[in-house]
């Protein structure tokens, strides 16, 4: 399993105030193994235990991603980064182009109370495999809080 654990994010208005808070990963790469990815949120530092799932009280949601798995393509197949061949390729994107997920983590970010920041830990794993140790890649992860 992958644990991955944020610093803290800070938060627009007190967590009671916040309407609808959703958790982006951004540039997450697809191009490995499925897996499963599960946030936990709180209010510090202190991870929560391995073995934590859905009914761990920091649990704030989860997400499959059906991944491509190994290559099998010619050479370049499973190359994202290279672009359009010229001004008038009019192809669509890349099929492993990193994409955004997103996790409404609402109601999980309401049930820490008044918090000025949160901590977010993610478990990744593939589901056949829990000792996974780097399934989960991405660029950038952001908190986007709407308050009432």
């Amino acid at each position: 399993m992958q644990r991955w654990t944020s610093q803290p994010l800070a938060l627009p208005a007190p967590a009671g105030r916040i309407a609808t808070a959703q958790l982006e990963l951004q540039g997450v790469r697809h191009g490995g193994p499925s897996f499963v990815f599960y946030v936990f949120l709180s209010g510090d530092s202190e991870p929560p235990p391995d073995d934590a799932g859905r009914d761990h009280e920091r649990f704030a949601g989860a997400l499959t991603v059906f991944a491509h798995g190994d290559c099998w393509g010619g050479a370049g197949h499973c190359d994202w980064e290279q672009g359009p061949v010229s001004a008038f390729d009019r192809r669509p994107e890349h099929h492993l182009t990193p994409r955004t997920l997103t996790v409404d983590v609402t109601d999980a970010l309401k049930a820490l109370g008044d918090l000025d920041e949160v901590v977010v830990t993610i478990h990744a794993a593939k589901p056949s495999n829990r000792d996974e140790t780097n399934v989960l890649r991405f660029e950038r992860l952001a908190l986007q809080a709407y308050a009432a």
